[in-house]
């Protein structure tokens, strides 16, 4: 397996970039569709996102990003850009599954406490403060940690001979890891601030919620410790689902930039999930939503039919200690995985509120150049966003989108 080079390790590099979103309605395109697996309570196989689907289009079974990264010169995300799927060995893509247990996962068991004496050590509190707009007296969930997890990480740098080395080795890395394989896994100042009460975005035309902008690399933290990022991983030519280019560790985690993030089924991992009726919380969308596990208020694996665009719902879930029906969202094993777009208005100047968890890129700037949600792309969507931009600064705006483009570098 380890010998095999896939469609996606011919390039010259992996970059992994956050998706910029406009609060916009906008128009479905493709469908990542639901397939089958012979054990839904654990499964053995995960939906990839569809070949030919646009990241410019918010739809159930995607993700959508900013389309102002088309109109950057040279862009790697031009205005056509459409998914691609590689040739690697646990990739069918007769079904458009990726075989769990064929993908060559980064060998190794390591725990926090290997890396850090003080082990696993996020905390969660509740506190009261001002958010960017100044409003004060709002109540956020403030977390803090050392950014390491309370379940077993792979052993990253990734070891020559091992399954995963081939794949890793063929691809840079970041500053001073001149390849991927050679990143490590070290501690960092994992802290936000998410809020309690969370807000949703503005109603469309239509009535509903507008899907919301995802304007950072993290999209969500967990309550083990680590970060969901953004589902999605770009090489200098093609756009993938992150797993279907590169394997992961045994908890679908792997470090970016030294700091250990999760995606897809990395719930395998997570302690107290249970075996049968609802799945827990998990941990919180920036938004403020709660992230649950796979299974439904039926006690039933939850399918892309059943949530929406930015791949949640509003049903009866435990929520602060009492059921409660609100809007939250759900893990799978479809495309995307965990959070689509957001539901509700994030301020990121707090969900980010180090140059740890910005990787050195001022997120809460970029929103000043968002436009108002209550308008609607058709197939005019780059026209739309110059227009859109006339009263700002655009030539600040496309600065700040090459930086973070130039910068996730996987």
């Amino acid at each position: 397996m380890t010998g095999r080079k896939s469609t996606s390790q011919a390039f010259s590099k992996t970059a992994w970039t956050p998706g910029l979103l406009l609060s916009t309605t906008v128009l479905l395109v493709a469908c990542g569709g639901s397939g089958t697996d012979p054990d839904p309570g654990t499964p053995t196989t995960l939906v990839n996102s569809a070949l030919g689907m646009s990241p410019f289009k918010c739809a159930v079974n995607g993700m959508c990003v900013n389309p102002a990264f088309g109109l950057i010169p040279n862009s790697p995300l031009p205005i056509n850009t459409q998914y691609a799927q590689s040739t690697n060995p646990w990739f069918d893509q007769s079904t458009n599954l990726l075989s769990i247990s064929e993908m060559a996962y980064v060998s190794g068991t390591v725990y926090a406490k290997d890396i850090d004496p003080a082990g696993f050590n996020m905390t969660v509190t509740e506190t009261t403060g001002t958010n960017t707009a100044g409003t004060p007296g709002i109540q956020y969930r403030y977390f803090k940690g050392n950014g390491l997890p309370n379940f077993a990480m792979g052993e990253f740098p990734v070891q020559p001979g091992t399954p995963a080395y081939d794949y890793y080795k063929i691809n840079p890395g970041s500053t001073g890891y001149p390849t991927a394989d050679l990143i490590p896994t070290a501690t960092y100042n994992l802290e936000t601030y998410i809020p309690k009460i969370p807000i949703e975005n503005p109603l469309g035309p239509d009535g509903k919620v507008l899907p919301g902008p995802i304007s950072s690399l993290i999209v969500g933290i967990s309550l083990y410790g680590v970060p969901w990022h953004a589902e999605l991983a770009n090489s200098t030519t093609s756009w993938f689902n992150p797993y279907d280019a590169l394997p992961p560790d045994q908890c679908f985690g792997h470090p970016y930039a030294k700091q250990y993030h999760i995606h897809a089924y990395s719930w395998k991992c997570f302690p107290n999930q249970g075996s049968s009726g609802p799945s827990p919380l998990f941990g919180y969308a920036l938004d403020g939503y709660g992230i649950y596990g796979p299974r439904g208020e039926d006690g039933q694996m939850i399918t892309n039919a059943q949530l929406d665009q930015c791949h949640g719902h509003t049903a009866p879930v435990m929520w602060d200690g009492k059921m409660t029906n609100i809007y939250h969202y759900h893990l799978n094993r479809e495309y995307p995985y965990s959070v689509g777009c957001f539901h509700g208005i994030v301020d990121y100047a707090k969900a980010l509120p180090n140059s740890d968890m910005t990787e050195g890129l001022d997120y809460a700037a970029i929103t000043a150049f968002t436009p108002p949600p209550d308008f609607t792309f058709a197939d005019s969507v780059v026209q739309q966003e110059i227009d859109a931009l006339q009263s700002g600064d655009k030539t600040t705006f496309f600065q700040y989108l090459t930086k973070i483009i130039n910068n996730y570098l996987r």
